[in-house]
């Protein structure tokens, strides 16, 4: 019995899936569509399903409008030439509604689709905005807290959420966050990213800010964060929640905060630094604020990234000096332990590196025998297949033998893999001259009051800090007596 597909309106992406699926899986021989444009207006995409896709499948496609049934190869001779229009006509009514949307924004009208927190869509007005008074005063709050109480965007996302008090996504009930989960393990809460976009809106001093996103193309949903510049900004169009001047001052400190939290990038022990109690990489934060007396203070620290972005860790931060200081005094007792000459240096380095030359050659050794067994059990694996395929052993035989060989290759693998782990540490032991060179390097940072990146990467190998400030270094060179006994136990 034939299976149709009749298709009324353009395919939405799940509707298609699922059609395609269903070709897959035989349940459709024949799809039948108004015309063309209603099976799809992608020239491209359309093109290779009508083309390729269903005549593989052996499909029949029937479109009543425009005369088209790939059954009969006449009806197909102008379908190129119809694609491309129905494409040039989605992009046409894409142009129009975008330039429709841009003329209502640059008259004042709101074109989103939920009101932003803080306002909700007025039913006497169309596209016009009015106070949502309970959601207005957590905005007044925020405001507020960071403005007159000094607390930071994560300290004020920090307390609302003590509070319980619905995030905006939950409290817009935003379609998107109803339907789908939050990645955070915590669920839809405040966060200190949202906070900061709160107090930057213009929305909350009575303007209509406009095509802030902008879609990529008419072809595919995904939208572009548009620049600044390229807003439509319409002030004094409904009831402010903020005045302007306190709205003023809290960009003032916003900016201030933004040129200070550029300076992460420029910390170079910073890529060093990692958590001791959960393995995470730190972040570099700088807080400035004025007493009373008017004095200014400042305060730089590194915190863990996963305390800081979603509080699974709790170890506390640890400020920037205490590091340093760490730093400098380990290597400065490096230095100290060393009482020997440079040809003293040479001469513990130049047994040790005669000693590792030869465990190398000796693993060097192992591994060729390794390799010449393993040469041994391939050729006697293709001895074997030929044999079965001769008829001169069973299949029950070679399936046993081919298992034992495998087995017996599998482990020599696993030799050859471990041998050369050992041979790649080896040749990561320094020469003695390598030593002299860090530790004449050390001794200069020593001097310096700021060391660069590079210098701190050829030193350190890593840094870790716990809640009771216990900092670990790891430096790239070790001590000569270290490197003594090793000597002696090679």
């Amino acid at each position: 019995m034939l299976m149709m597909a009749i298709l009324e309106q353009t395919l939405i992406d799940h509707g298609f899936k699922k059609m395609l699926q269903d070709i897959e899986d035989g349940k459709i021989d024949c799809i039948i569509t108004k015309d063309l444009s209603r099976f799809g207006r992608d020239h491209i995409d359309t093109g290779y399903y009508l083309e390729r896709y269903l005549p593989t499948n052996n499909i029949r496609y029937i479109a009543i409008g425009d005369n088209v049934d790939t059954i009969n190869p006449d009806g197909l001779q102008f379908l190129t030439f119809k694609l491309s229009f129905n494409d040039y006509y989605a992009q046409d009514i894409s142009n129009k509604i975008k330039s429709v949307k841009n003329r209502k924004i640059e008259k004042g009208e709101f074109q989103g689709g939920i009101a932003p927190y803080g306002y909700k869509k007025d039913n006497n007005i169309k596209n016009h905005l009015i106070i949502d008074e309970y959601s207005a005063q957590i905005v007044r709050e925020i405001f507020d807290m960071y403005l007159y109480k000094g607390m930071s965007t994560t300290k004020i996302a920090e307390n609302l959420n003590e509070r319980n008090i619905d995030a905006p996504a939950i409290y817009l009930k935003i379609p998107v966050c109803m339907n789908r989960k939050s990645k955070n393990p915590r669920g839809y809460i405040w966060q200190s990213e949202q906070i900061a976009k709160m107090l930057r809106n213009e929305v909350y001093i009575g303007s209509v800010v406009g095509r802030k996103f902008q879609k990529i193309s008419h072809k595919v949903e995904k939208v572009r964060s548009t620049h600044k510049d390229e807003y439509i900004i319409v002030k004094n169009m409904h009831e402010p929640i903020i005045d302007e001047l306190i709205w003023r001052k809290a960009q003032d400190k916003l900016n201030r905060h933004k040129d200070s939290f550029t300076q992460k990038y420029e910390v170079p022990l910073k890529e060093f630094i990692f958590c001791a109690e959960c393995g995470g990489k730190a972040t570099y934060k700088v807080r400035k604020g004025e007493r009373k007396s008017g004095k200014v203070w400042e305060q730089r620290t590194f915190l863990c990234s996963n305390k800081n972005r979603n509080k699974t860790c709790t170890c506390k931060p640890i400020t920037e000096e205490l590091i340093e200081n760490k730093v400098r005094e380990v290597i400065r007792e490096e230095i100290e332990q060393i009482s020997y000459t440079e040809d003293e240096i040479i001469k513990v380095y130049k047994k040790a590196e005669e000693k590792v030359q030869s465990k190398s050659n000796i693993l060097r050794s192992q591994k060729m025998t390794i390799q010449n067994k393993i040469d041994e059990n391939e050729q006697t694996t293709q001895e074997v297949y030929q044999d079965k395929i001769n008829k001169l052993i069973t299949a029950d035989d070679f399936a046993m033998i081919y298992n034992k060989l495998q087995n017996e290759k599998r482990e020599l693998l696993m030799q050859i893999h471990q041998i050369e782990t050992e041979m790649m540490e080896l040749q990561k032991e320094d020469t003695g001259r390598n030593y002299i060179e860090m530790i004449k390097l050390a001794k200069d940072m020593l001097q310096m009051k700021n060391p660069t990146k590079e210098i701190y990467s050829k030193l350190i190998k890593k840094i870790e800090f716990d809640s009771d400030k216990n900092i670990t270094v790891t430096l790239t060179f070790g001590n000569i007596k270290e490197q003594e006994r090793y000597e002696k136990a090679v």
